[in-house]
């Protein structure tokens, strides 16, 4: 008979210890598939002496004065986890969070008084004109809550070693030990017997033990190793003050960067995953539709001036548990926690593996000032900016080696000198130097390598040069989807288009319900293979419909086709919210032969209505179509003062000035070879 055979026959024999023997199970199975030494759930099962039950069965946490002491509250949240991986509460999240939450407030210490409104507000994210007397929706879903687990303890939970139970009354739950109560003694006898029946107990124990880690080391490699990609959701704020969503997206967001190093695990973006937030989804939908084999999820919370920092890993594939933690510390310490985050995260999902990198430990005012400036990325406008760079100056002000902080700066000055500014040189010349502070400090910087790499193709021309700094920030953080976005520019304005779609492709992967799959169409645009970047661009346009830009796009693919109705179509749909589809209008007027009217907006695009630089790259497409040569050379010198010749080599609308010899001397002042 073989060890499991043999197990289970006892197992079903002696329906008196299933209890414990279900207990151990579980407990080798979550703790052998993080890596953990799979002794203590043997101890667990035999070390419980009849004075220890008697005193976690007299009272419950809720009924003073008992307090759970460390360990008990290790075993309390273990045994939640466990709860809450089975089908009853897998189902919904918000009936998790909601069991979460209260078990939680009972554990503080001392225990934290809980009201409806507070539970609005924390778990439903209910505003703070929330009124419970008006809105039943905490009622309603305690209601539900007490069901489930009088049904749960009725069924599958039978047998369970905590019973978890909600009064009729009050938000205070009653956690009890469901072991068998003691055996009364007289005072002071001692029973010198052996305890055989214990000692049996204790060798089916080990036996079962034994028999499950044979079977998990078989199992464990391809488990994990089917673990290929993972989500990390937004962390919930329950601090109870809505002012630190900040905090919560901050670690999000770091935890994001650091699972990124992995150069076999595919994380996707913020920008999808952030996509989910508040939305209450089953993670179990979510995981397939980023395709995204395990789910990452968080809390943090403010408990008496100390933070709680919990993660969990789940498979998306059932919802199986994977691990989580509570990490506890200061308010001063919440660097400490996230740094301590990341590696717990890495074991469970590569065990064995890198731990990621190692920071220093980091002044906390500075690490709340750099995540402070972390909440305004993507907010492209000019006081988001002014604020990102008072935030960061005061973090390194702080704390003058804060590589990451110096690395985020350069970041903020970057994006200004390629996406925003009419005059980028100022801004990526200081985007040169807060990287090179950053590589100074921390020569495995990834993002410095990309922030120098972006301003020193796109603005300084350095084609080559940029090229090398965004790939050794790829080999530095391999996961990371804004890297291989601007390689994939960079070797698009170098006309490596089957490279630069493949980096694109990648791009779209890891983030594939942001707009990334914009670049994509446009690395098939300049490759002219218009089908393809139509197919693109109207993917992003129904993700995303409400993108105005997106028009201007999918007219210039209809207009590579020779579908000019089309073009117009989708031109005019994005001119009341783009200005700059003016030119695409233009281009297409002079391309159809309405060259009046083309030279009509030539002359409105040379005058902008906002005061700003015309644009020299446009005018010279608009130019070129009309067959004015001279005028569009003209303006192609003034896209050269202002750094706008990233696309001068590919572009299509530039094809009628290409068999004029001045064109070779453009693409030598773009920095390609003529």
């Amino acid at each position: 008979m073989s060890g499991f055979s043999a197990a289970d026959t006892v197992y079903h024999k002696f329906p008196g210890v299933q209890k414990r023997f279900k207990l151990a199970f579980q407990m080798v199975a979550g703790l052998q598939s993080n890596g953990t030494n799979i002794t203590k759930p043997l101890l667990f099962c035999c070390k419980l002496s009849s004075e220890a039950r008697c005193r976690m069965g007299e009272t419950s946490v809720g009924e003073a004065p008992w307090r759970a002491d460390l360990d008990q509250k290790e075993e309390i949240r273990a045994y939640l986890d466990q709860l809450l991986a089975s089908s009853a509460f897998t189902a919904s999240r918000r009936r998790s969070q909601l069991l979460r939450y209260l078990v939680e407030r009972a554990l503080a210490v001392p225990a934290e008084p809980v009201t409806e409104y507070g539970i609005g507000l924390d778990v439903f994210r209910k505003p703070e004109s929330f009124d419970p007397r008006v809105d039943a929706t905490v009622r309603v879903e305690m209601s539900r809550l007490r069901r489930v687990l009088l049904a749960y303890y009725q069924g599958p939970g039978i047998a369970d070693p905590w019973r978890l139970e909600l009064p009729g009354r009050g938000y205070v739950p009653v956690i009890k030990w469901n072991g068998p109560p003691p055996v009364d003694r007289p005072d002071g006898f001692v029973d010198a017997r052996p305890n055989w029946r214990g000692l049996g107990w204790c060798f089916v124990a080990l036996l079962l033990v034994f028999s499950a880690t044979v079977m998990l080391r078989r199992y464990a490699g391809s488990w994990h190793s089917s673990v290929s990609s993972v989500v990390v959701l937004p962390f919930e704020n329950l601090t109870g003050d809505s002012k630190n969503e900040y905090l919560a997206d901050g670690i999000t967001e770091q935890l994001t960067d650091s699972l990124a190093h992995a150069p076999d695990l595919r994380v996707v973006a913020r920008t999808s995953a952030f996509q989910f937030k508040r939305k209450g989804m089953d993670i179990r939908q979510i995981g397939k539709q980023l395709d995204a084999d395990a789910v990452v999820e968080g809390s943090l919370r403010n408990a008496n001036g100390h933070y709680q920092l919990t993660v969990q890993v789940d498979r998306s594939r059932d919802g199986y548990h994977i691990r989580s933690q509570t990490l506890e510390g200061g308010t001063q310490e919440l660097a400490r926690l996230e740094a301590e985050m990341t590696p717990i995260v890495l074991t469970a999902l590569r065990p064995g593996g890198e731990q990621g990198p190692v920071r220093k430990p980091i002044d906390p005012e500075a690490y709340n000032l750099f995540l402070q400036a972390r909440a305004l990325r993507g907010d492209p406008s000019q006081d988001a900016f002014d604020r990102s760079v008072t935030l960061l100056n005061k973090a390194v002000e702080l704390d003058p080696t804060y590589a990451d902080a110096y690395a985020a700066l350069a970041g903020v000055y970057g994006a200004e000198a390629t996406d925003v500014a009419s005059e980028p040189k100022p801004y990526a010349e200081k985007a040169i130097a807060a990287a090179d502070m950053a590589l100074r400090l921390d020569p495995q910087s990834a993002p410095a390598y990309a922030a120098k790499g972006m301003v020193d193709s796109l603005v300084f021309l350095s084609w080559r040069r940029g090229e090398d700094e965004l790939r050794k920030a790829l080999g530095l953080m391999p996961q990371n989807a804004s890297i291989h976005n601007r390689l994939g520019v960079v070797l698009m304005a170098e006309g490596r288009f089957e490279e630069a779609i493949a980096e694109e492709r990648t791009t779209v992967k890891l983030d594939p319900l942001a707009t990334a799959g914009a670049t994509l169409g446009l690395a098939y645009y300049m490759a002219r293979q218009y089908d393809q970047a139509l197919h693109e661009f109207l993917q992003v346009r129904d993700l995303h419909p409400g993108i105005a830009v997106i028009h201007t796009f999918i007219g210039s693919a209809w207009e590579g086709k020779g579908d000019y109705q089309k073009a117009m179509q989708e031109y005019q749909l994005a001119l009341p919210k783009v200005p700059g589809a003016k030119a695409y209008i233009a281009h297409l007027l002079a391309v159809t032969g309405k060259e009046d009217e083309a030279r009509k907006l030539a002359a409105e695009l040379e005058r902008p209505e906002s005061g700003e630089a015309p644009n020299g790259f446009d005018l010279a497409c608009v130019y070129g179509a009309l067959g004015e040569r001279d005028r569009a050379f003209y303006w192609l010198g003034q896209a050269s003062k202002n750094s706008e010749l990233w696309f001068v080599k590919v572009h299509p609308m530039l094809d009628p000035l290409r068999r004029d010899p001045r064109f070779a001397q453009f693409l030598r002042k773009a920095g390609f070879p003529s």
